[in-house]
């Protein structure tokens, strides 16, 4: 676990701290991450310098989306990591530099994905306002992996959250995004 992709994942379900994120995403320029400031028991915490989004919750919210047991005194836990490329967001104007978990670049094909990742449990041809391409999905222990592949061959982003994290997909693919409980 040297790139700080993997440690990046490994803080799933655990307390955002900006200090400690922006000690992993320094070799990336970043000098500052911003605290959680929403009034809601959800926020996103962009990185446009180094194209990453966070997505941090507070419990109940986290624990409705994941079926996990987490007290409001934990604060704001990390349920969501995005690695990003230039089309995922209007603030990215480069991709994630560094690599992703289990060694896969950004400019990955789908089939490197699926050989870093196994077998994926959706891979599906999409399309929607603004998006047409590829998602490739697994659920593993505790985890949620996604990819989305522009046009589909071209990494968009990568996503790694907490099971039940991805709440627009619950409904449409319970088997694979929603929480067990």
């Amino acid at each position: 676990m040297n790139a700080p992709s993997d440690h990046l994942t490994a803080l799933l379900g655990r307390p955002y701290d900006s200090k400690s994120i922006q000690a992993l995403l320094q070799p990336f320029g970043v000098k500052r991450m911003p605290s959680p400031s929403s009034y809601f028991n959800d926020d996103i915490i962009w990185s446009a310098k180094a194209s990453l989004r966070l997505d941090v919750y507070r419990a109940p919210k986290i624990n409705d989306l994941t079926g996990l047991n987490y007290a409001p005194e934990d604060g704001w836990i990390i349920g969501s990591v995005h690695f990003l490329a230039p089309g995922s967001d209007d603030r990215i104007k480069a991709p994630f530099s560094g690599l992703l978990p289990e060694g896969v670049a950004m400019n990955a094909s789908p089939e490197d994905a699926i050989s870093a990742y196994g077998s994926p449990a959706m891979n599906e041809f999409t399309e929607w306002p603004g998006f047409s391409g590829r998602i490739l999905a697994w659920r593993k222990s505790g985890i949620n992996i996604v990819t989305e592949y522009e046009e589909g061959t071209r990494l968009r982003s990568c996503t790694f959250c907490l099971i039940g994290c991805i709440g627009a997909w619950r409904s449409d693919q319970p088997e694979i995004f929603a929480p067990r409980n």
